[in-house]
């Protein structure tokens, strides 16, 4: 059996959709299950998952309130209450394609090396594109994509969190998410997927693969294309990943910040390119999310 889990946090604007699209899927329902994982929602959150257990007596779903606040504690509350063999963390804003399930757990049970699988993320605008749009800041708005053909993930990559699955027993090696790390309430801080596949790699032995047909599309309205949510989002990338790698001492802080003047160097130069073509807002949008990254990596904020 898989499980497919959701943490949720005030969405029920989305919540509906993302449990209508797993109720349809292709698989069926005695192989999988539905954890929904309510992390303190303000809102009706319980209402809707009672509506829709209530109304779907043929899937298994359990709702289950996580109290302390924050995605990896959402996260590990899903593991703790999976009955699966296999876990996939299905967003609150994302739903899957209607054979997501059965691609997933099909290379699972084809390949018993496989440790993890992570696959495309394609994004569902509600509104208009904005002007800054560009493939290199499109992973702000959740955009993933390493093309048509299956691979191994290398250790600089790693699948993201909208799509990302697992073999049950990976965390019994390398433990849960890490609290400190990944969203809490408003507050955008990241990096807890990063240092999940990390600890893996750093574990050696467990196959972490890209599968180009397990699709899911991420949620864009038009509130998380303002500069003000990227500014947001861009500061919590950067504290999350100062936590990250001060936790693993100084020669890792030190190490990611010679990445991030690279990246600086990398900055710069996309911005002359996207000058010269006539493209400005995407070069400077660029420079921006780097400068704030930066703010909120180097700050001395706890939280910034």
């Amino acid at each position: 059996m898989i499980t497919a889990t959701i943490s949720t946090y005030n969405r029920e604007r989305y919540l509906p959709q993302v449990l209508e699209s797993l109720k349809n899927q292709s698989i069926s329902p005695e192989l999988f299950e539905i954890v929904l994982v309510d992390n303190n929602s303000p809102g009706n959150t319980k209402e809707i998952a009672d509506d829709f257990i209530r109304s779907n007596p043929q899937l298994n779903v359990t709702y289950h309130l996580e109290t302390n606040q924050g995605l990896s504690y959402g996260r590990n509350r899903g593991i703790k209450e999976a009955k699966g063999k296999y876990i996939t963390f299905i967003d609150d804003d994302a739903f899957p394609a209607e054979d997501y399930l059965e691609k997933i757990y099909h290379y699972f049970e084809s390949d018993p090396t496989i440790g993890a699988i992570g696959s495309k993320i394609l994004l569902h605008y509600e509104d208009v594109i904005p002007d800054w749009e560009n493939k290199y800041l499109n992973s702000l708005l959740g955009y993933f994509n390493l093309g048509d053909q299956r691979l191994v993930f290398n250790k600089k990559n790693y699948p993201r969190g909208s799509n990302m699955s697992f073999r049950m027993e990976v965390f019994d090696k390398v433990g849960a998410f890490n609290v400190e790390l990944g969203r809490k309430g408003m507050n955008l801080v990241g990096s807890e997927e990063k240092d999940m596949f990390k600890r893996i790699y750093a574990l050696g032995g467990i196959q972490v693969i890209y599968v180009p047909d397990a699709i899911v599309y991420h949620c864009v309205p038009i509130e998380r294309t303002t500069t003000e949510f990227i500014k947001k989002q861009a500061l919590g990338t950067g504290s999350g990943e100062r936590i990250r790698v001060k936790n693993k001492g100084l020669l890792s802080t030190l190490n990611r910040s010679a990445i991030e003047l690279f990246k600086w160097l990398a900055s710069f130069i996309l911005y002359f390119v996207f000058l010269i073509k006539g493209q400005a807002a995407k070069g400077k949008m660029i420079v921006r999310f780097r400068f704030w990254v930066s703010q909120g990596l180097w700050s001395r904020k706890k939280n910034i």
